[in-house]
Formats: structure tokens, sequence, C-alpha cells
């Protein structure tokens, strides 16, 4: 229900806005009447995991490797806590033998863990 001094609608004729007690346009007497409906939604998309890989002869398995994806922290040397939520970016490029990775906090965007490295040295992390 509305109240008698709500805008509800504006006249056809001369664009003064209705009340809702309104029968008529106050200014022009018309009761031609323009209604206006005005919906607003709001939607919010996490995309959990983007991966491209690049393959040329060559080179085993891949060339380039990306993975940028949302996850929850499993890794008590964060800064943030176990359970929180943060976006993972990493490049893995054989031809520059180079890695990029990077960890923030999905809601600040602080970075929690950077690394940039060459691959060789990431390659003997995981042997160890």
């Amino acid at each position: 229900m509305m109240a008698g001094n709500e805008i509800w609608a504006k006249c056809r004729e001369c664009g003064t806005e209705f009340l809702s007690s309104d029968k008529q346009c106050p200014k022009c007497g018309s009761n031609k009447k323009a209604y206006e409906i005005k919906v607003t939604t709001g939607l919010e998309v996490k995309v959990v995991e983007t991966r491209a890989k690049q393959k040329r002869k060559g080179y085993k398995e891949f060339m380039l490797k990306m993975i940028s994806r949302w996850k929850h922290s499993r890794d008590p040397t964060l800064k943030g806590n176990v359970g929180e939520e943060v976006t993972e970016e990493m490049v893995l490029d054989k031809e520059k033998n180079w890695k990029d990775h990077v960890v923030r906090d999905a809601r600040t965007g602080e970075i929690l863990h950077s690394e940039h490295e060459p691959l060789t040295q990431y390659n003997k992390k995981e042997v160890e």
C-alpha cells in the first residue's frame, strides 16, 4: 500500500509527477499516466578455476602453463588463517625457464605469498 505522498507515475502530457493520492495531473489536469518500473539486481560470479596449456613439439607435456583459481587456503605458513579464501595465479614457462606464483587474500587483494624464480629451482623443490 502506497502512502499519499509517494510518487508512482508521471503525466504523459506535461511530465509532472503524480503522487499516489492524485487522480489527475496537478499541473495540466490530464489523467494520462506514464508508469516506469526500475528493477535492480546483483549477481556475484566466482570463477573457481581457469587453466591453459600451450604445447609445442620438443617440450614434454607443455611449454607454457597458466593457472588462475580461487580456493580455500590450506597452507599454515601463509599470513592468512587456514581456510580463508585466496586467489592463486601461477605461470610455468619452460621456454623462459621461469615460474611466477602469487597467492592473494580474496577479500583484500593483499599478497600473502609470492615466488618468482627459475623453473629449474621449482622442479628441484618438488623432488626434495
